[in-house]
């Protein structure tokens, strides 16, 4: 990290002192929220807060602490606000998390939940206990723009207003905006697809297809493989059951994956393709690692692997790489288990407990506040203008410098924990517009984008991650799910290898989940979405 300050810091000493001093009035101006009611950036008096914040297990690698990122850096230069970052251990941010309240007198100002359901129940739990305020009566004045966001979208609010009458707000939250498009997606060689005459298949008869082809005309090579235990690589294939992973909701009923009869079509299919041999006998057990060494020693034809890996994988292998999710069954197939429009992401929310001086309340609203207005959303998703980005017309183009695409220390796939603000709480852009791992190449962009657009995509039956639990709720729900989970996993394995029959099967597996009681587990989720509801 030193290395790329020290490149950087020799880079602008080449600019005369006049354009170095225009540059940083600019960059000053730029930085400026457009709604200060209070003070003015730089803050005065040289203000710092205290910021507990899980640190991304592949920053590690190269910072021991975001203090070192160059985007952290600047937004602290411009708000004259300095940042004490407290990072927990790699691996064990819950369980340190956990450990902040055992002395409630040394709480830090803010704190970062890697998932806003850590502490047991919930975010009203920990203002209940007096842990974190609500920062509801600072928004309208000191962080418009995020309360625009919050108020302007149903599922926002109903996620983010809490309390007894709803009329509470205890975090900032990551606003995900546009289509999410999976970062899963399902990769087959473009060249084998090219040999074969084929096109990149789209429903399950057409993957069956090039399957069948691999197996023709590849002796050796696996057709398929996924990683059974990544249920975000399932989704893909079950979203063309018209399933989720997980919880959904159908008219407004709860519903759970395991039992239902699309998950028995499911199994079902993946047990055709294991005994056609389109997936190996370690199928099951097979991490992720290992699937993308075999894909790239030519040794599997399909997989479902993260995008941003499959194009690291395709550059260092040189194995050319189709992308297309399984989308749907046929061609007509409506899929409703999709995220779509502004998404709410529990997993990057930010507090401000109770320990902070009641008077750095409204600077602590504005500096929030920032990343959600238009310009401090760029800055936060691509970092500081001039050192990794610089803008290539007056409509919005731009490229990422030389520094980020190719920095001589470090791969570009994670330049971003170098480069922008990761985790920190912003309006999210698509990462088609600000990932330099993708944006280096035109055809990373496009794999993509790949049928991002299909009409048949919605959401209309996702569970809101706003449903909320009671603390008991959530403790009974757990207790039965961790019974039932486990089961689930070991039975669906031995169903797709026929280890279990599934015809014959199913009824004594479908009973064994009632035995776990899961259907008092679906009731709780009910009861949980009803009160989401009538909100």
């Amino acid at each position: 990290m030193k290395k790329i300050l020290a490149l950087a810091l020799a880079v602008a000493m080449l600019l005369s002192c006049g354009a170095a001093l225009a540059e940083e009035e600019r960059m000053t101006d730029r930085f400026m929220p457009p709604h200060v009611n209070e003070g003015q950036y730089p803050v005065p008096g040289n203000k710092t807060l205290s910021w507990w914040m899980e640190i991304n297990k592949s920053a590690v690698a190269f910072i021991s602490s975001y203090a070192e990122n160059t985007a952290y850096q600047e937004i602290e230069k411009q708000t004259g606000i300095n940042i004490e970052f407290i990072h927990p251990t790699v691996g064990m941010a819950k369980e340190q998390f956990n450990l902040l309240f055992m002395d409630t007198g040394s709480l830090p100002d803010i704190i970062m939940l890697s998932n806003d359901t850590w502490y047991e129940g919930g975010l009203n739990q920990m203002y209940e206990d007096g842990l974190i305020i609500d920062v509801a009566p600072y928004l309208e004045q000191y962080a418009p723009q995020y309360k625009s966001l919050v108020d302007g979208n149903r599922t926002a609010s109903k996620k983010i207003y809490q309390g007894d009458n709803a009329d509470r707000i205890y975090g900032f939250y990551r606003m995900d905006l546009g289509k999410a498009i999976p970062f899963n997606r399902c990769i087959c060689r473009a060249d084998w697809l090219e040999e074969f005459g084929m096109s990149v298949p789209t429903t399950i008869a057409e993957y069956e297809a090039y399957f069948d082809a691999v197996l023709a005309n590849k002796p050796g090579v696996t057709p398929f493989y996924m990683s059974l235990s990544d249920s975000s690589q399932q989704v893909l294939l079950m979203g063309a059951f018209d399933m989720y992973c997980n919880w959904y909701q159908i008219d407004g009923q709860a519903h759970y994956y395991a039992n239902e009869p699309a998950y028995k079509d499911y199994l079902a299919l993946m047990n055709k393709w294991y005994e056609k041999g389109y997936m190996g006998t370690d199928f099951g057990t097979i991490g992720n690692a290992q699937i993308r060494k075999l894909y790239s020693a030519g040794t599997v034809g399909c997989l479902v692997v993260p995008i941003g890996n499959a194009y690291s994988d395709s550059k260092a292998s040189g194995t050319p790489i189709a992308k297309t999710p399984f989308q749907s069954y046929s061609e007509d197939a409506k899929i409703h288990v999709y995220n779509l429009g502004v998404n709410v992401n529990n997993g990057y929310c930010t507090v401000v407990t109770t320990a902070c001086d009641e008077k750095l309340l409204p600077i602590v609203c504005q500096f929030l506040n920032y990343t959600y207005t238009d310009e401090g959303s760029v800055f936060a998703n691509r970092g500081p203008e001039g050192l990794s980005w610089v803008a290539t017309d007056d409509q919005g183009g731009f490229k990422f410098t030389d520094w980020v695409i190719h920095n001589e220390l470090y791969e570009t796939s994670i330049m971003h924990n170098v480069c922008r603000m990761t985790y920190w709480p912003c309006k999210r852009i698509p990462d088609t517009q600000c990932s330099p791992n993708l944006l280096r190449d035109e055809t990373a962009v496009a794999l993509r984008l790949q049928y991002a657009d299909r009409e048949n995509w919605d959401n209309a039956w996702l569970m809101p991650t706003s449903v909320t639990l009671t603390t008991d709720e959530n403790n009974e729900r757990l207790k039965i799910m961790s019974n039932v989970d486990t089961y689930v996993s070991e039975m669906s394995l031995k169903f797709i290898r026929g280890e279990a029959d599934l015809e014959t099967g199913w009824d004594a597996y479908v009973q064994q989940l009632a035995a776990y009681k899961l259907s008092r587990a679906v009731e709780i989720t009910q009861g949980a979405y009803d009160r989401y509801l009538s909100r």
